[in-house]
């Protein structure tokens, strides 16, 4: 069969334009080569005439179910990445190392990724689709932040021994030479990093999920490549290497693809363009500077006070956030990108009654749950190999803190986006600010105390659970719903507090772990069935009917 024909336009020496016919295995579609500022609104007309063309974006609705499908996918890796850095490397100094590179990487680029392009680029591209030239402004804003990470990389690849010794000075010589290998290498990835982000971006804008799920799983893969390489070499620089590699990689896959689709224009690397776009970008960045600064910021406390507690204490903060991270992963990451990616609601009162009731059914049980059973879930999960009873008290201290407020967590990511989506980044980056503030003074004010109870990863923890609280509480004040949302959280709380009964009379009455798991987590399922009858009564009628209607059914034929 024949490749359809593609239209491309052809600059002659005298400046007019010519058109030419080009096989792709896409369809009939303009390709548009690099033109004079004069042709602009000839690339305008086309791009709309391919956006006529073009299928509808996909709903929100189905974006929302395909971004919960790759996080489940990409949460399914971690899991088994986690489990296999336990069993290989425990809460060893390299564990520690390791975890402490990523930190020292990512926190530099905090400007260019994170929460700040998203919250930027989605509304950016949606205008830049309206006037038509969406393919060369993107490409114009990646070259642009790709080249400030470029800058970046090589700053940290000069400063590198005090950089590594402003983020875990509390580690022996030893620690911070091996910190010191991971950055040299995983600074290698930084600029593709920045790259896949952007670009990840734009096509959630688009209706699209491909790099946003293959971003997050493609870091647990090149992990478990590296633990690979660490088992049958021996080499810890593998999990550096791993990492580099893969960012590169998908970077240059993201950047060919949309390329062949369209959606990225050369004619875009201008100077010129990438000035402008960049000067843009960081324009609508300004209201949101103090998030980058004030997230990093608390991460940065946070290392460099578990590095001077036991080793293992970072690992064990990041083993319990592999536990923690699913309800943000699965539930407020895919439902907050989708509700950025529609048209703001009118009725916003009632759009956070929609969002909100589901999840605090099921979010505060299951908070209640992971408080009580902290230490037979981290023994379940990752107690094998090098994985010992020293790292399961860690870990289970950290679990037990940042559960208390993951419900809160959980629904105000969610709500935030809904800020974000109408155009109120200042009031979303206060919020932000205000709850990474509120976590760096806990974690400050009771540094004493974690070096002298031992529950260092306790505290922690429960830094980040008033995080989610002061989250949460921001954004219903900001949406004007405060009295709605105490009221749903009144109702929510009676059957977390009866998962609380529960638990309590389970720890008294069984002693084994899985007996222990298994009755819990019965008694959670009830609860969450509890909370769904009280909060969703509609939702649970319909669905009872629909059920007894299918069983009669069956029944009928039976017969």
């Amino acid at each position: 069969m024949s490749r359809p024909m593609v239209l491309r336009r052809h600059r002659l020496p005298d400046g007019r334009v010519r058109h030419a016919l080009r096989r792709t295995r896409a369809g009939f579609r303009p390709v548009s080569l690099p033109t004079a500022e004069d042709e602009a609104s000839l690339a305008v007309a086309e791009a709309q005439a391919v956006r006529a063309e073009a299928p509808d974006r996909p709903s929100s609705r189905r974006l929302a179910a395909l971004l919960v499908a790759g996080a489940l996918v990409s949460k399914l890796l971690g899991f088994v990445r986690e489990i296999l850095m336990a069993q290989v490397l425990g809460a060893s100094l390299v564990a520690d190392g390791f975890r402490g590179a990523m930190t020292a990487i990512l926190l530099p680029l905090s400007l260019l990724q994170n929460e700040s392009v998203p919250a930027i680029l989605i509304p950016m591209h949606r205008d830049w689709q309206k006037s038509g030239d969406a393919p060369r402004r993107l490409a114009a804003l990646t070259a642009a932040l790709t080249l400030i990470a470029l800058a970046l990389m090589g700053m940290v690849q000069a400063l590198g021994l005090y950089w590594v010794e402003a983020i875990v000075g509390g580690f022996d010589s030893a620690g911070q030479a091996l910190t010191l290998e991971f950055v040299r290498i995983m600074a290698l990835g930084m600029p593709a990093s920045v790259m896949v982000n952007c670009l990840a971006a734009a096509e959630i804008a688009m209706g699209r999920s491909r790099l946003t799920t293959l971003r997050a799983s493609n870091l647990n893969v090149a992990v478990l490549a590296g633990l690979g390489v660490l088992a049958w070499t021996g080499r810890f620089d593998g999990l550096a290497w791993a990492f580099t590699v893969a960012f590169n990689t998908l970077g240059a896959w993201g950047l060919w693809r949309l390329w062949r689709e369209g959606q990225f224009d050369p004619a875009g690397l201008r100077p010129r363009a990438i000035l402008a776009a960049g000067a843009e970008f960081l324009r609508r960045l300004r209201p949101l500077l103090a998030l980058p600064v004030a997230e990093q910021g608390n991460v940065w406390i946070e290392r460099v006070m578990a590095s001077r507690l036991v080793t293992g204490t970072v690992a064990s903060m990041d083993y319990a956030r592999t536990i923690t991270d699913s309800a943000i992963l699965l539930i407020s990451q895919p439902l907050g990108l989708a509700v950025m990616s529609r048209e703001p609601s009118k009725d916003v009162p009632g759009e956070v009654a929609r969002i909100a009731r589901p999840i605090l059914a099921a979010a505060l049980p299951v908070s209640v749950f992971l408080m009580l059973f902290a230490p037979e879930v981290a023994r379940i999960v990752f107690s094998r190999g090098a994985f010992n009873e020293h790292a399961v008290l860690l870990s289970s201290q950290a679990l037990r803190g940042i559960a208390a407020g993951l419900w809160a967590a959980t629904l105000g990511w969610i709500l935030l986006r809904m800020l974000n989506s109408s155009g109120r980044n200042a009031a979303a980056a206060l919020i932000l600010s205000l709850s990474f503030g509120a976590n760096a003074g806990f974690n400050l004010l009771t540094w004493h105390l974690q070096e002298t109870s031992g529950a260092g990863p306790l505290l922690f923890g429960f830094g980040e659970a008033l995080r989610g609280l002061v989250l949460l509480a921001g954004t219903v004040l900001m949406l004007g719903c405060a009295g709605r949302m105490l009221r749903l959280t009144a109702i929510a709380a009676i059957p977390a507090g009866l998962m609380a009964l529960a638990g309590w009379q389970i720890h008294v009455g069984l002693a084994g772990t899985l007996e222990r798991l298994a009755a819990g987590s019965a008694a959670c399922a009830a609860c969450v069935a509890l909370g769904a009858a009280l909060l969703l009564p509609e939702t649970c009628r319909t669905l009872l009917a629909r059920g007894r209607a299918r069983l009669l059914s069956i029944l009928s034929q039976a017969r």
